[in-house]
């Protein structure tokens, strides 16, 4: 009796700890998997193509030369690790005399390098900082790869923001689970592009220019000749009277009315991007004529 309960007592002892071990391995296993292939560098990413080839300094140089255009380019995003893992951020750094907030940027997934528009679109600009690019759900599978597409987009004023330049830097990342990442491991110059907006050369000053008297006493017609290499578009002549603006002609003349006054009237002419000549010759001009009673009236070229 004594031995048959001893061993009743032993075999309960042992399927207890076996309840106990297989709740314990279970957990440990799921945990033990996951930090393994971590740990073992299995979470890799790279935006460089299979050859060594960047693609995101695709997006540059590039030089904008209107507002609201657009340059698109397909980043090539390859998983070189052993497990899937889910592209989850992009960091933006930027440095140069445009702002950031001047370039517009959208990420979306592409299915090939011609990159039609398609949803989700993350919208953001260069002005800095990190993005989530999360809504995309762009997964790669291990030794994967696949395509982010990014436009970029001048959104300010060519005339304000002529000749300044931006240099960008992207740095994407993956995520594997929720405690282990990856970031892109292409060099910062092969993750960078500069981006500049179009500055017109000054024309040459207005040549020739000419003043004639008309019938009425208070008026003149000046004329000028278009300054070499000045061809269309562009944006016309500012006729300065005194160094203040009075006016933009479309053409190489300008009736000028005035009464009583000594003057210099000069002409400039403007590139389509608001780049101004310096003056041409003065045009001087002066009263008409004098009356003892009201004194002097009219405007004359000198």
């Amino acid at each position: 009796m004594k031995s048959s309960t001893r061993i009743s007592f032993i075999a309960g002892f042992v399927v207890f700890l076996s309840l106990v071990s297989g709740v314990s391995f279970a957990a440990w296993s799921a945990s033990s998997t996951q930090t393994a292939t971590a740990s073992a560098g299995a979470v890799a990413l790279t935006t460089a193509t299979a050859s060594g080839a960047s693609t995101i300094s695709a997006l540059g140089p590039h030089t904008y030369t209107a507002s609201n255009q657009s340059l698109t380019k397909a980043i090539t995003v390859r998983n070189t690790g052993t497990v899937e893992a889910t592209v989850s951020t992009i960091a933006i750094t930027r440095s140069g005399t445009l702002g950031g907030d001047q370039i517009a940027v959208k990420f979306w997934v592409g299915t090939n390098s011609s990159c039609a528009a398609t949803t989700p679109v993350v919208s953001a600009t260069l002005a800095g900082g990190t993005v989530s690019l999360s809504t995309l759900k762009m997964k790669l599978a291990s030794t994967g790869s696949a395509i982010l597409c990014t436009s970029t987009t001048f959104t300010g004023s060519l005339v304000s923001q002529a000749g300044k330049t931006t240099t960008a830097t992207f740095a994407i990342n993956s995520s594997a689970g929720t405690n282990w990442n990856a970031t892109d491991v292409v060099a910062e110059a092969g993750r960078s592009f500069t981006q500049s907006i179009f500055q017109t050369k000054a024309p040459n000053a207005p040549t020739g220019t000419m003043c004639v008297n008309e019938r009425s006493d208070y008026t003149v017609t000046v004329s000028w000749n278009a300054p070499a290499g000045f061809t269309t578009p562009n944006g016309g002549y500012n006729v300065y009277y005194d160094g203040s603006l009075i006016g933009n002609s479309t053409t190489t003349t300008a009736s000028i009315t005035g009464n009583a006054t000594w003057a210099d009237i000069t002409i400039r002419a403007v590139a389509s991007d608001g780049t101004m000549s310096v003056d041409s010759a003065d045009i001087p001009v002066r009263p008409r004529g004098y009356e003892y009673r009201s004194g002097y009236y009219g405007i004359a070229c000198n």
